[in-house]
């Protein structure tokens, strides 16, 4: 991605919502941009904590590993997100968790002080800042939930809802955007058991042909996913994904990925 176009897209990234424009030129400004290569880390384990990213493009594997070397997957954060922010807010400063690039990745890093320095300063940014981290509080929580309430498949068909909503994806039809293997390491399944999850949830209103995934029949679906849930009801990715279906809208980003594939294009995907 070139600078002009990075700095643009960074914008409308959740860190800084409701700021004025140039309140987010001054804060953006002091960023740097920083690629990195499929494969590679931004950082590993117990390295120091001396920037804080975002996300402008790819995609980044947070994981630890066991003593036998068996991957523990954290999350797989995507443009838009995060990274390094809760290490900032706690004590000793290291990192603690490995961040590997699993696509070509271009971030924005700040340097150590920037976000504690800006969140004293601006309202707001502190405002969004607290929004990221209680939204992965409560994710965190309910997986936790899940895992004990719920079946193999059902806590992917609600993992699917949630990766729509929260990555702004079109409901009628998005591509994964990281692979199945990563998906069922991100959930704590073996490959296993997510591939018969997945022919499973095929059963309930979801459309999953390759790295292609739609919601068909939300209705089915939300009797499928959301009947051992405590937040039946009361679910605001499940809400805001049904409200998408029946006004029958269109993520934007996903319109521009639509229109950029209608271009001849000689580049493979994975």
């Amino acid at each position: 991605m070139r600078p002009s176009s990075v700095l643009s897209r960074v914008r409308s990234f959740p860190l800084f919502a409701a700021l004025d424009e140039a309140e987010k030129d001054k804060l953006i400004q002091a960023g740097k941009l920083r690629h990195c290569y499929s494969g590679q880390h931004l950082f590993v384990f117990g390295d120091p904590v001396q920037h804080f990213y975002i996300i402008c493009d790819g995609a980044l594997q947070l994981f630890r590993e066991t003593p036998d070397g068996h991957e523990m997957t954290a999350d797989v954060l995507i443009a838009g997100d995060c990274v390094g922010e809760t290490d900032l807010l706690r004590p000793g400063l290291t990192h603690q968790f490995n961040a590997l690039a699993i696509k070509e990745t271009t971030l924005l890093a700040f340097p150590l002080d920037w976000l504690k320095d800006n969140a004293q300063k601006n309202g707001a940014l502190a405002m969004n800042l607290l929004r990221i981290l209680a939204n992965r509080l409560h994710i965190a929580t309910m997986e936790a939930e899940h895992k004990n309430t719920m079946t193999a498949a059902q806590q992917v068909a609600c993992f699917l809802e949630r990766l729509c909503v929260l990555h702004n994806f079109d409901p009628h039809g998005f591509d994964l955007p990281y692979s199945k293997t990563l998906i069922a390491s991100r959930l704590g399944m073996e490959l296993e058991t997510f591939s018969r999850a997945l022919t499973k949830v095929r059963q309930h209103g979801i459309s999953l042909q390759g790295t292609r995934c739609a919601f068909l029949d939300l209705q089915k679906t939300e009797q499928f996913s959301c009947r051992d849930c405590s937040l039946i009801g009361h679910c605001h990715e499940h809400e805001q994904l049904k409200e998408y279906i029946q006004q029958g809208k269109t993520a934007p980003e996903q319109i521009k990925v639509r229109k950029r594939r209608t271009k001849p294009s000689h580049t493979g995907t994975n």
